[in-house]
């Protein structure tokens, strides 16, 4: 580290003397990466240790925000309910559908007959008329399937009658019915009556009991918009709003559960840990950098190799860290992965730019004059 400058008399083209510093400091940046005199690899550890560990106690925060929001919004607790007796208007209902944050709607009402199969002539089963719409409520799967003929079965119900989709079941006495599809209902808190059921598809325009929404993200207005498939003709008639399930209570998960979690500081923490890392590094080496320049090695020089010397260090502490982004990038929802990388890869990004700030800042107080300063000091 001890070739002059060039001179302010030479010859030759700006460009080529650009290209013979940039040979140099690339040369010393290498020499004090090997020798171990730049400390590149335990400055490499520290920051991938740091980035590591920041990263993971972000995404630990941030998997346990996306888990509750959706166990709330699988629950049924972001499905809201509007009941007033042979008062719900179906095609109001389902047009509730296209409201913003509104996944499905439909409207049900309960039949004045119970459905009995042959295979179990003793029960009758409980049997809901709906709209198309509210198909979707109990399976997405089915809403999309083009099939709007038979009944829709719970689980329990399938499982007494040892039913599958697609079958023809006999009913007593005489008569068969299409099962289209079957449909999950946990025991978790939700609304028990649609548990053990038989849910009809019916074209009608007679009044419904019950208009059933879907949502996610709740809407702030949903409770309100659900009037709108309401009918009411009297004072009498007062409509009861409800959660399908109230087990997690009326309040769902919000984007500010999100913005105020403990680890969002995780980036301004890493910037301030790299920052440190990067001008400790450069700084305990001001003697050396000052005797470079005391030998006429230019600032501009200087600066290239402390860069160089520290993108050395980022770059295979990024290395190190890529196993735990591709971990995250295999593991996550593929709906929530956009977000989620967006999110966790502050850490890493500000963690490699402030390495190189803090060895910037650092190299720029170095001074040449003070040579005598850190010899007397050192």
């Amino acid at each position: 580290m001890t070739e002059p400058s060039s001179s302010s008399h030479d010859a030759r083209p700006p460009r080529q003397i650009a290209r013979v510093k940039a040979r140099i400091a690339a040369r010393e940046a290498w020499r004090s990466i090997v020798s171990g005199t730049s400390h590149t690899f335990a400055a490499t550890l520290v920051l991938a240790l740091g980035i590591a560990f920041l990263f993971g106690m972000d995404l630990a925060q941030t998997n346990r925000l996306i888990n509750e929001s959706r166990t709330y919004a699988q629950s049924g607790a972001a499905t809201v309910t509007i009941t007033l007796r042979h008062g719900i208007d179906g095609a109001a209902c389902e047009g509730l559908a296209g409201v913003n944050g509104v996944q499905a709607a439909g409207a049900l009402r309960q039949a004045d007959r119970k459905i009995t199969f042959a295979t179990l002539p003793s029960t009758g089963i409980p049997t809901y008329e709906t709209t198309p719409g509210a198909v979707g409520l109990f399976s997405p799967a089915l809403a999309d399937d083009g099939d709007g003929m038979g009944v829709i079965l719970s689980s329990d119900v399938a499982d007494a009658l040892g039913a599958q989709a697609g079958r023809t079941m006999a009913l007593k006495g005489s008569g068969q019915v299409r099962v289209r599809g079957v449909y999950e209902y946990p025991d978790d808190g939700r609304d028990s009556q649609y548990s053990y059921a038989v849910l009809e598809p019916v074209n009608s325009a007679q009044p419904f009991d019950v208009c059933m929404v879907r949502t996610w993200p709740v809407p702030d207005s949903i409770d309100t918009l659900v009037y709108l498939a309401a009918n009411v003709t009297s004072k009498e008639q007062r409509p009861q709003v409800s959660q399908l399930n109230t087990r997690f209570g009326s309040t769902p998960p919000s984007a500010n559960l999100f913005n105020e979690r403990l680890t969002a500081f995780a980036p301004w923490v890493m910037l301030v840990v790299a920052f440190a890392l990067g001008f400790v590094m450069i700084r305990v080496r001001r003697l050396e950098f000052a005797s470079a320049l005391h030998a006429g090695l230019p600032k501009g020089v200087l600066v290239l190799q402390v860069l160089l010397e520290l993108f050395a260090a980022a770059l295979l502490a990024m290395l190190l860290c890529s196993p735990l982004a591709a971990w995250v990038w295999l593991t996550c929802d593929p709906a929530n992965a956009p977000e989620l990388y967006d999110t966790l890869l502050r850490v890493p990004a500000v963690g490699f730019a402030g390495l190189l700030l803090g060895g910037f800042v650092a190299i720029l107080l170095t001074r040449e004059r003070q040579l005598f300063a850190y010899f007397k000091n050192r």
